[in-house]
């Protein structure tokens, strides 16, 4: 048996490959990332790549035959469809059925106690548990049945919502919603379209959303520490944890370090070693992902409005955010943009913002409110008018 195995090498390197391009698909979009290396390579991948790729095709194969596969591009991708959802599905029972068929037969062992079985089914019970709930839960689409109840839910601020119709859905649009493209159709408190789930992430599965990710993370770390342990395990049982020897091909002796003994458990045991290095890469990328959800839920905003929080920033480094009073004896001040075009005719008193901290967020209630409010939302018949102001 060889050191290292070409084979294995080639599939940990692809799987790496494929958990940076996840990372990238889940970081990539987040305002922590912007101006970084991050968003670039995001932006790299998800439009430079394919529109060159699009040139590509039609200078190569025609512009009917690149016509037709932007089609069907549009169709498995641009629309709700459960590809990514079975894909990702596949892959973590797959992952599960490789954990049970070469770390469950090494636990406990001299690192783990036969114990730490509770919370390991505790926590893939509440992860799957969870996932399915915010997969097959209403995101709080607005219908024609139940508009009027989703518009009392919030009121417009006047800043980044206003009292309009959806162009699309043809009825009111409440105040936080937004018309998903994918799902073709207005969603309450919409935070995004999530492929891994096939579904929205709004008003109505949002706690779901945060109660996966949040186990999801405690999968991942829990999992690399278990796994980490059979290995150390394994270096014991196959003789490898005091600088054994072994023979290469040429018959000499090669002593092991603890970096070899690792590698050369990993020649006879490829299927842990995929799974090792799977944990090694989504591991942060999760965990860093769940925390920027739970941040933006306590400060009482989505990720979709987080472009608009930034929209909103780009407008008062530009001049062009005002505390408006319509009239000199108005006891309250709105926060509104006015172009420069318009300064000169607009009459009302106004001072100019010079910071974002400076614009409050009328759906601010603070952070445990804010928290309560997504893990325990209002049932649509309780829905109290307070939440107008």
């Amino acid at each position: 048996m060889s050191v290292w195995s070409f084979t294995v090498f080639w599939v940990l390197a692809a799987l790496g490959v494929f958990g940076l391009w996840v990372t990238l698909l889940i970081l990539g979009p987040n305002r922590m990332f912007r101006g970084t290396a991050v968003e670039r390579a995001y932006f790299a991948v998800t439009e430079t790549l394919p529109e060159a790729l699009e040139r590509w095709m039609r200078s190569g194969v025609g512009d009917a035959l690149a016509a037709r596969a932007e089609r069907v591009w549009n169709a498995l991708f641009g629309r709700r469809n459960p590809i990514i959802q079975i894909f990702g599905v596949v892959l973590y029972w797959t992952g599960l059925a490789v954990f049970f068929a070469q770390v469950a037969p090494y636990i406990p062992n001299r690192y783990v106690a036969s114990w730490q079985w509770v919370p390991i089914g505790a926590t893939l019970a509440a992860n799957i548990g969870s996932y399915i709930a915010a997969c097959a839960a209403d995101p709080g689409v607005v219908t024609a049945e139940n508009v009027d109840t989703a518009c009392q839910v919030f009121g417009y601020d006047h800043l980044l919502y206003f009292e309009r119709d959806c162009r699309t859905c043809l009825q009111r649009k409440p105040a936080r919603s937004k018309h998903c493209s994918a799902c073709q159709r207005c969603v309450q408190m919409v935070d995004h379209h999530c492929i891994w789930l096939n579904n929205c992430v709004g008003l109505g599965n949002a706690r779901w959303f945060l109660c996966f990710l949040a186990t999801f993370s405690i999968v991942c770390v829990y999992g690399t520490y278990l796994v980490s342990t059979v290995i150390l395990e394994l270096r014991h049982v196959h003789g490898l944890a005091d600088g054994a020897v072994i023979w290469d091909e040429l018959g000499e002796p090669v002593q092991l370090s603890f970096k070899s003994s690792v590698l050369y458990l990993f020649d006879g045991y490829p299927l842990l070693a995929v799974l090792f290095v799977l944990l090694l890469v989504l591991t942060p990328a999760i965990g860093i992902f769940t925390a920027y959800q739970l941040r933006i839920t306590a400060l009482g905003y989505t990720s979709n409005e987080e472009t608009k929080w930034l929209n909103i920033s780009d407008a008062v480094n530009d001049g062009v955010v005002f505390a408006v009073r319509d009239h000199e004896d108005a006891p309250h001040e709105t926060i509104q943009v006015i172009e420069k075009e318009d300064q000169t005719d607009d009459a009302r008193p106004r001072r100019p913002i010079s910071h974002l901290r400076h614009v409050p967020n009328m759906y601010d209630r603070g952070p445990w409110l804010n928290l309560k409010f997504v893990l325990f939302p209002p049932r649509p018949e309780s829905v109290p008018k307070a939440h107008l102001s």
